[in-house]
């Protein structure tokens, strides 16, 4: 009788253990999924993955727009790297992503397999779930720095 309760707590520890990471994946995932579209300039699709914000919203906030000389500086986009600084949980639920895009890029005029600069973008967005499914309620972009790729 002691190892049948002993086994169903393990397996409800595991099963809470399991959801909360899932969970918590799917989060950075939609984010990440969603900087990129930004990034891209693919703002109908931005649009789509966000509860409120329209794609004349994501273009104002555009990631190209806000790198160095603009857009017409990049010739070749690589996915971009992630790292989420802090998350936060408000009391209704939202989750605040302060997060870094790395931009990986090469610029007109350079043709090469590998990212010749790299842009830093430092965003916060703000994440609700509705419906089932997380959306981006908020989305700050903001230019940190722009720099060469150094070759190894």
């Amino acid at each position: 009788m002691k190892r049948a309760v002993l086994v169903v707590i393990v397996l409800a520890g595991a099963f809470a253990g399991y959801r909360h990471f899932f969970s918590v994946d799917r989060v950075e995932a939609k984010y990440r999924a969603f900087a990129e579209e930004v990034l891209n300039r693919r703002y109908d699709a931005a649009a789509a993955m966000s509860d409120g914000l329209t794609a004349a919203d994501l273009e104002e906030l555009g990631s190209q727009e806000r790198i160095g000389a603009g857009v017409q500086m990049f010739q070749t986009l690589f996915p971009s790297r992630f790292v989420v600084d802090s998350r936060d949980k408000g009391p209704d639920g939202a989750v605040v992503l302060h997060a870094t895009q790395t931009v990986l890029f090469n610029p007109v005029g350079v043709e090469s397999a590998f990212p010749a600069m790299k842009a830093t973008l430092k965003q916060v967005v703000t994440m609700r779930k509705k419906e089932g499914e997380w959306k981006i309620a908020a989305f700050e972009n903001n230019f940190e720095s722009l720099d060469s790729v150094p070759r190894r």
